[in-house]
């Protein structure tokens, strides 16, 4: 009688080996999760040559050492000194400090209210001063690398009528430039306002002689025509030091009082700028 052969496991029978974790024959372990060979086994050399050994050949023996000329002594001795002189001026804070130590501000000292400075003695004699308790303002602040203050005036127009819209104001800033000199900037700043212009207003920058080391004067008209005057600031440069003050009028259409010219605006800024200046080199 013949023996048949045992059925072969269909896809829908049990699988006979019960192991889970058994491995086929000549199945390679792989390396823990996923984990390459190590970085310091050696590959086998081109054409099943042997790995090249680590390193390289010997070195060839030293020959004798021949003395160091005098020029090297001396080139080192200066390298020496010099980063003992640089160390010195860190340490001191002589070199790179940023605390104003190299600024020229030509005299002008800081004050921390720029309204004390800032009388307008000339603005007066064609407006009074508001002494509403908000109409004047003022700050200061103290930096590493600048110092400023700030001053705004309201002004009013005394031939103006008790219901105008007008309003009038004076702005003076002045800086104190401890770390970088102004010198190479402070025109290009003030003559970039006339790229500002545009249809319905427009400026126009001037250099003004007779006054600091550099000064600019910006005159801002608006209007279809840009004929009427709203504001002008003059800019002024010092050494280090720069200050700029700004007036701004705008009126309602219906207001009787006239403006006062752009000559008079002009010699106003000139002559209270100047007084601010003196006032601030006592």
């Amino acid at each position: 009688m013949s023996i048949p052969n045992p059925p072969q496991p269909g896809p829908y029978q049990p699988n006979p080996n019960p192991n889970p974790y058994q491995q086929p024959p000549g199945a390679v372990s792989p390396q823990p999760y996923g984990q390459q060979p190590g970085p310091y086994a050696q590959q086998p050399g081109p054409y099943g040559q042997p790995p090249a050994p680590v390193g390289g050949p010997p070195a060839p023996p030293a020959g004798p050492r021949r003395p160091t000329p005098g020029w090297v002594w001396g080139l080192g001795g200066a390298v020496v000194a010099s980063a003992l002189w640089a160390g010195a001026l860190f340490a001191t804070g002589n070199l790179g400090s940023g605390d104003g130590g190299d600024a020229d501000f030509a005299g002008h000292q800081y004050t921390k209210n720029l309204c004390d400075a800032t009388t307008l003695k000339a603005f007066q004699k064609e407006y009074t001063l508001d002494t509403d308790s908000t109409a004047t303002t003022h700050y200061g602040s103290r930096q590493k690398g600048l110092d400023q203050s700030y001053c705004s005036h309201k002004l009013k127009d005394p031939e103006a009528a008790a219901d105008s819209y007008a309003s009038t104001y004076v702005y003076s800033t002045a800086r104190w430039h401890k770390t970088t000199d102004p010198a190479g900037e402070f025109a290009s700043e003030w003559k970039a306002f006339e790229d500002q212009s545009q249809k319905t207003y427009g400026y126009t920058t001037k250099a003004v002689s007779g006054i600091g080391d550099e000064a600019y004067l910006v005159t801002e008209k608006s209007g279809t025509d840009k004929d009427s005057l709203t504001s002008m600031t003059l800019a002024v440069r010092a050494g280090w030091f720069t200050i700029q003050m700004h007036w701004s009028s705008y009126g309602a259409p219906d207001d009787k009082a006239a403006q006062p010219t752009e000559a008079e605006v002009r010699k106003m800024l000139e002559t209270d700028t100047r007084t601010a200046m003196e006032s601030l080199k006592k």
